[in-house]
């Protein structure tokens, strides 16, 4: 089984920071589940792709692609789910751990994928399990200035349409100075609490401390 580090230390900040009583890791979309509001979905998906295409000509879902291909390549690596006296707030993450910079090609292509990933998870998690609110964030410890300072108008604008579709979806970029101090940190603070041999960025950096 493949241990991605990145993930690693999400399902540990999901855990213990964000206290999330349930996380699923590597979430994707059944063939065999049933898809529910179709007609709404298309209607975010449409608004989302002529939205961004005429604000940016950027084409954030393949041409031609329908409706149901883009939901059946939903995934998502780390759902959390924290319960507070019979709420539950979701927190979907898609993270990106990519040494010299985040990058999927082109800066629009990077963007663009920054973008798709948030909008379908949020799709998704409507379609699949009738959720219309959470935050859905995209998380790297490196991405750089010029594609951060092309995402960030651009997820604004899609929390924009969110809202103006009647959702409550937050997407989010967590990057840079704000992944040390909002993700990373807290997770090493809380360190010497956690005793679970099953979060191995956790179990890695006690191994460090061992030796300093």
């Amino acid at each position: 089984m493949k241990i991605e580090m990145g993930e690693s230390l999400i399902y540990s900040w999901l855990r213990h920071v964000r206290c999330c009583q349930i996380v699923q890791t590597n979430w994707k979309v059944s063939s065999q589940w049933p898809l529910h509001h179709e007609d709404e979905l298309q209607t975010i998906m449409s608004t989302v792709s002529h939205a961004f295409e005429e604000m940016r000509g950027y084409q954030i879902f393949k041409k031609n692609a329908s409706l149901k291909q883009v939901i059946q390549q939903g995934e998502c690596d780390l759902i959390g789910y924290a319960a507070t006296e019979g709420h539950f707030d979701v927190c979907a993450v898609d993270v990106a751990f990519h040494e010299f910079g985040l990058q999927y090609g082109s800066r629009q292509e990077t963007v663009c994928k920054i973008l798709a990933k948030c909008a379908r998870t949020a799709m998704c998690l409507y379609g699949y399990m009738d959720i219309k609110g959470g935050e859905v964030l995209f998380a790297s410890p490196k991405i750089h200035r010029s594609v951060m300072n092309d995402a960030l108008p651009c997820i604004e604008k899609l929390n924009e349409l969110f809202t103006t579709l009647g959702f409550s979806f937050v997407a989010k970029v967590v990057a840079n100075d704000d992944f040390n101090q909002q993700i990373l940190r807290p997770v090493l603070n809380l360190s010497s609490n956690v005793a679970d041999t099953s979060e191995l960025f956790l179990r890695s950096y006690q191994m460090l401390k061992m030796f300093e």
